[in-house]
């Protein structure tokens, strides 16, 4: 006759094998909930990194920095900037100014090409700040862009004097009213 096996009754090594599985458990929820937070720091990080990037892009720098002319069309740039790029207060306004070793003509027809390239549309000779004779008007999106090109100017009229200089104010077209007042005063004052 078989004895009858009696109730197992837990012990110390039970408990303590019981203590090490629950701590297993709970490490293993833990290195999967470090790790799903790692991944969202991370995702999280790059997002903002590249909204933040988007967002703080001027969209009048990138206008003139995209124009690809010649080299010699474009030897020297200077920028002046003012206004606000969200409009408050005053929509922003580039002006960039190149120095061409090239001829007025020449430069004239360089840049116009790369504005079209670009996709910017002529715009409606009434939109024009300046009279029409002296400089182009050109839309694209929400920008406006005024090119001039002007002979250089020398200060002694005996030095050969080449070259040319070209003048691109890019602006919203929501500061077009604003700019042509100011223009108007310019004018009269």
């Amino acid at each position: 006759m078989t004895s009858p096996v009696p109730p197992h009754r837990p012990g110390p090594s039970d408990r303590v094998a019981e203590a090490l599985a629950s701590a297993g458990t709970r490490i293993a929820r833990l290195r999967l909930t470090v790790l799903a937070v790692a991944c969202a720091a991370v995702l999280l990080v790059s997002a903002m990194l590249w909204f933040g990037g988007a967002s703080t892009l001027d969209p009048t720098r990138r206008a003139v920095d995209d124009l690809d002319v010649s080299a010699w069309a474009a030897a020297e740039a200077r920028d002046e900037i003012y206004g606000n790029r969200w409009c408050v207060g005053e929509c922003r306004v580039r002006v960039r100014t190149w120095s061409s070793e090239g001829t007025v003509e020449d430069t004239g027809r360089e840049y116009r090409a790369a504005l079209l390239e670009d996709g910017w549309a002529p715009a409606e000779e009434r939109r024009c700040l300046g009279d029409g004779s002296e400089s182009d008007c050109y839309a694209r999106d929400e920008l406006f862009l005024e090119l001039w090109v002007m002979p250089v100017t020398c200060a002694d009229r005996y030095e050969l004097c080449v070259g040319a200089e070209v003048t691109a104010v890019v602006a919203p077209q929501a500061a077009l009213p604003r700019l042509a007042e100011n223009r108007r005063a310019s004018d009269t004052g």
